[in-house]
């Protein structure tokens, strides 16, 4: 078994404030990865110490998403292709930017594309300066 950590991808957040259940940033992907495999950590880098709550929603297939900032509303097309959705609510806060952790995941994927795709929605009311403020990465066993 090896552990592959992917390079971190920008969520790409918008810098009005958000609702709780709004999309966070765009629909992203995490590309190149082992065809299939268990999600055992995802790591997020929070550039403005916002510490807001995030669901990371994963599917094996390309979506449509929705808008940042809007509500988080997938098709029930979409949802048929959901690999699973973990809460990121685990902070550590730094003098000007903090980083959210969950370990122990445990969650199998088959991404036979090798990318798996993903938008997070926020579980709080966050205000980003930037629309760089925000960045996941994974941890896989494969």
């Amino acid at each position: 078994m090896a552990i592959y950590v992917t390079p971190f991808v920008d969520v790409g957040v918008d810098t009005n404030i958000y609702a709780s259940g709004d999309a966070l940033g765009a629909k992203a992907s995490f590309p190149n990865l082992p065809e299939h495999g268990v999600i055992e950590a995802i790591i997020v880098i929070d550039r403005d110490s916002e510490n807001v709550n995030l669901d990371l929603v994963l599917f094996r297939t390309d979506i449509a998403g929705s808008a940042a900032n809007a509500a988080f509303a997938p098709t029930d097309a979409e949802l048929s292709t959901l690999v699973g959705s973990v809460l990121v609510d685990t902070w550590k806060s730094f003098s000007t930017n903090s980083m959210g952790i969950e370990t122990n995941i445990g969650l199998p994927y088959w991404a036979r594309t090798g990318s798996l795709y993903f938008q997070c929605v926020t579980r709080g009311t966050p205000t980003y300066t930037a629309a760089t403020d925000l960045l996941i990465a994974l941890a896989i066993v494969h």
